[in-house]
């Protein structure tokens, strides 16, 4: 079992290695960007808890796929396969469990670890990863594939917008609806293989046109229900949320062309940090979305005709 847990980190440490990352600082500067992450949702909104919690638990259930069980069922014995389980879905959530002993939410942090522990008894891929339906499936993958892995995140978004309208607070509408959008972006964050390139018969410029057509509508359909239900509580401020969809359209278009400017690899750590730092300062995307198509094109070039 140890050497299970050694191969692992050394494959996460090989992943940073090839975007150009020294493990070490890959390792530091997540656990800064974890922290960062966590103060600033305690600072924003009294139901961090449950969002935290929830975000825990989720992370658990996506190990739960059963042809990932079945590997480790044929190379362990059922004893020690108990075990990894175990120590996976433990090592998983401690990061959560200490943040929320620190925030005094020992309550929701015993159970966010009793849970955990409950579902390494369980082969999840015979209930949790049963197929769910969704109204994406016309035009693959990323939506599809991404909202059946995320949707209990896709959930607390939607109780997040629901407590907004209950205590009157228009800026926890307002992140619901930008959750929505950082998370449909993030199902583009993985190249695909290249048969679902290569499937199109097209040119690479019409295939980012399909492409950014199909996040555009797939995206309003997510958030629609978002915008026409805070419109109605917060009517006089529904303009701004519409800057935030006309953003959340505008940046998931750009999350298109960064992807495709690497395929069929992963995005550089240069790329990423390039794409971030636009993100934070939308006005260089101007700059930055022409070089990533000239390299978009250049890069599928060699699938399309």
């Amino acid at each position: 079992m140890y050497y299970y847990f050694v191969l692992q980190q050394r494959i996460q440490s090989r992943k940073m290695e090839e975007l150009g990352l020294q493990p070490v600082l890959g390792y530091f500067l997540g656990v800064l960007v974890f922290l960062g992450i966590s103060f600033y949702l305690f600072y924003k909104t009294t139901y961090a808890g449950y969002i935290y919690a929830a975000t825990g638990l989720s992370l658990v259930l996506s190990f739960g796929e059963k042809e990932r069980n079945d590997f480790l069922k044929t190379t362990f014995p059922l004893a020690t396969y108990r075990q990894v389980r175990a120590a996976e879905n433990g090592l998983l959530v401690l990061p959560f469990i200490v943040f929320l002993c620190c925030k005094a939410e020992f309550l929701l942090a015993g159970g966010l670890l009793l849970a955990a522990l409950a579902l390494s008894l369980f082969n999840s891929g015979t209930s949790y990863n049963l197929t769910i339906p969704t109204p994406f499936s016309r035009f693959p993958f990323e939506f599809t594939t991404g909202f059946r892995k995320y949707w209990l995140l896709y959930l607390i978004a939607y109780f997040v917008a629901w407590k907004a309208i209950e205590v009157a607070n228009f800026n926890l509408g307002v992140g619901s609806l930008a959750f929505v959008c950082l998370l449909a972006m993030s199902h583009y964050a993985l190249p695909e293989n290249d048969y679902y390139v290569w499937m199109y018969n097209c040119t690479p410029r019409q295939f980012l046109l399909k492409k950014t057509a199909t996040a555009w509508l797939y995206l309003s359909m997510l958030t629609l229900p978002l915008m026409v239900v805070l419109s109605i509580f917060f009517w006089d401020k529904s303009w701004i949320l519409l800057l935030i969809l006309g953003l959340g359209l505008f940046l998931i278009g750009a999350m298109i062309l960064a992807k495709y400017s690497a395929y069929p690899r992963e995005m550089s750590l240069p790329q990423a940090l390039f794409f971030g730092l636009a993100m934070w300062f939308p006005p260089l995307l101007l700059v930055v979305l022409p070089l990533f198509y000239k390299r978009a094109v250049q890069q599928l070039n060699a699938y399309l005709q």
